[in-house]
């Protein structure tokens, strides 16, 4: 049947005499084409409302099929990506940090936080002393500061696990096995068929050796994972005044009483003129806790003597700003953690003023000294460690003595960031990683702290040093790795040991307890285990959708990942995956200098 043809003025041209519309105005159209329905047949019109319909379509199919946005309620995490949070400048040495807020609906406002760096408390302001959330009426008399921050806004691929299998360390999202309506966001461990063991903080996976015992493997996160879930533990560049003012003990020093390094009066820089011999600048982990004495002018009598009567640095735990906001009705305000964790690492900002010569970095854990030298010259990076009980491999699993690798290091401006993470050792040298003939290591037996004064091992856990080196050193971050707990759901506390935190602290702050009866029996507990925690299986036959995955959250100790599941299924099936999470597109909008303007420098690809 012929399509009929109609016509009417178009850009309200007068119809000619006679009646006949030229053929140069005459357009295609159905019927009916008057009234209402003939002002939708105009061109324009019906372009724009098919593009609009069009784009609903597509953007519906984009969410079922392709990818969605969920917005992170909580900081389990954290420091990977926020939940409902704070961002604040620490009042006295002015770090930024965050601090996680999800809970104040259940805890009551938020009282205090801690600083990470210098442990200084905020009190929060507002009404009777605690924060409030963003909409609350007395807003004005408050420090915009201390009001929460919605999480992150993330785009989720949904059809990425079409395509290639789940790999271990994805971010992923999924639906929550006892609530399919909840979802949850965390970090993928365990893969189908494998039974995993957490110890000491790392994620191994374990075989049966065929004798009925069981050989393990540590699992180890790619470099790029690695340098995003960094948490910082020391940062020169933050140094409040009051700590100046009383003169609180720098935490670098050359502490074997050597001269090479030099501070300026303000600390914030380190110097060295060339030496013959190794020149060490190491760090020890000096927590001020007594801030009552502190803020009236006093130096506590324990960090007021000289440098030879200084106490011995205390290990480096788990804490995390994140998680030490005190509530109303909930105290977590300790500054302290209740793992130790020996993967460190050291970032080195400076100025090269030699043409030759060897720069060091180095990182300790369990008394073995993993030390990086750095030939200025050629830029050329060597790798040792004196341990007997360690061993660098590569690929093949030949044993390196001294693996090397080609850096850009040079006279000049260079920065250099050292990290000790699941057995393998980083370095990124003006941001570019090295790539080593071999930086993975293994090691004999399980790490515990170390300490003698002839060795301070992992009482000085890091270190820069030089060899015919000169160097301004500007600025210094000592920082760590995640540490995964093993705690779980059948098990009391937050802790591994059943040890009070009380107890933990004095533990932590003293070598000479580390090898006690006490400081033995804290450490060996949950190490050294013999068989997997957890045992993850294939779907039935060739039923895919019930293979099992294992998750968890960056901030251990603070998620309610599978390790604390009520029942027996501590895993995730294939089919309640909802994909993998791939950016952070709108973290919270900043509200300086211009109110609710586009948090850039937050949005990223998700490791």
């Amino acid at each position: 049947m012929a399509k009929k043809r109609r016509a009417f003025p178009v850009q309200n041209s007068p119809a000619p005499r006679g009646g006949r519309v030229p053929d140069s105005v005459v357009i295609d159209a159905d019927e009916p084409s008057f009234g209402v329905f003939g002002y939708f047949r105009n061109p324009g019109v019906r372009e724009t409302i098919e593009s609009i319909i069009i784009a609903v379509l597509l953007a519906f199919m984009f969410k079922t099929f392709e990818a969605e946005a969920f917005v992170i309620p909580t900081g389990s995490m954290a420091p990977s990506l926020q939940g409902e949070h704070m961002d604040l400048d620490c009042e006295h040495c002015g770090y930024r940090y965050l601090v996680g807020a999800s809970q104040q609906n259940v805890a009551g406002f938020m009282d205090e936080t801690l600083c990470p760096i210098c442990n200084y408390r905020t009190v929060m302001n507002g009404q009777e002393g605690g924060s409030y959330k963003k909409g609350n009426p007395r807003r004005s008399e408050t420090n915009p500061e201390h009001f929460s921050n919605s999480g992150d806004r993330i785009l989720v691929n949904k059809f990425i696990y079409d395509f290639h299998e789940p790999e271990r360390f994805d971010v992923i999202v999924f639906k929550y096995p006892n609530n399919g309506k909840q979802n949850y966001i965390k970090r993928l461990i365990g893969l189908p068929g494998e039974s995993i063991l957490i110890e000491n903080g790392d994620i191994y996976v374990m075989e049966q050796d065929g004798n009925g015992g069981w050989d393990k493997e540590i699992a180890r996160k790619p470099s790029k994972k690695v340098k995003q879930v960094l948490v910082d533990v020391d940062d020169t560049k933050f140094i409040g005044p009051k700590l100046k003012e009383v003169n609180w003990p720098s935490r670098w020093q050359q502490w074997d009483g050597g001269t090479a390094w030099n501070r300026n009066a303000t600390e914030d820089t380190f110097l060295i003129e060339p030496s013959d011999s190794e020149q060490w600048l190491r760090y020890r982990h000096f927590v001020p806790t007594q801030w009552y004495v502190i803020l009236n002018g006093t130096c506590p009598p324990e960090f007021a003597g000289e440098m030879d009567e200084l106490p011995a640095g205390r290990l480096i735990d788990d804490s995390m700003s994140y998680n030490n906001g005190k509530y109303r009705r909930r105290d977590h305000a300790t500054g302290f953690g209740q793992h130790w964790v020996g993967d460190l690492g050291v970032h080195v900002f400076g100025d090269i003023t030699s043409s030759t010569g060897e720069l060091l970095v180095e990182v300790v854990e369990g008394g073995a000294h993993f030390t990086c030298s750095i030939d200025v010259a050629t830029g050329t990076a060597t790798l040792r460690c004196a341990d007997p009980d360690v061993e660098f491999v590569n690929e093949s699993g030949s044993v390196v003595e001294a693996p090397v690798a080609q850096t850009s290091l040079g006279s000049g401006s260079n920065d250099v960031l050292m990290v000790n993470a699941d057995d393998q050792i980083h370095l990124w040298v003006n941001g570019s990683l090295a790539s080593f003939d071999a930086s993975t290591f293994r090691r004999s037996g399980v790490p515990m702290p170390s300490y003698s004064p002839e060795d301070p091992g992992d009482a000085e856990p890091v270190g820069v040093g030089g060899r015919n080196l000169g160097m301004m050193v500007t600025r210094l971050k000592v920082v760590r790795d995640i540490y995964y707990s093993s705690v779980k759901g059948d098990e009391a506390g937050w802790n591994e040991s059943g040890i009070r935190p009380a107890e933990i602290h004095e533990i932590m702050k003293s070598p000479e307890e580390w090898d006690s009866e006490k400081g033995t029996a804290y450490f060996e507990r949950k190490r050294k285990q013999t068989e997997p925690m957890f045992t993850l299986e294939f779907g039935e036959g060739n039923d895919r959708d019930k293979d099992q995955f294992f998750p968890m959250g960056d901030n251990s100790t603070q998620s309610l990942d599978a390790r604390l599941w009520p029942g027996p299924n501590r895993y995730v099936e294939r089919d309640m995956l909802i994909g993998r999470a791939i950016y952070v597109y709108w973290p919270h909008t900043l509200n300086k200098p211009i109110p609710f303007f586009p948090n850039f420098g937050k949005m990223k690809f998700i490791r």
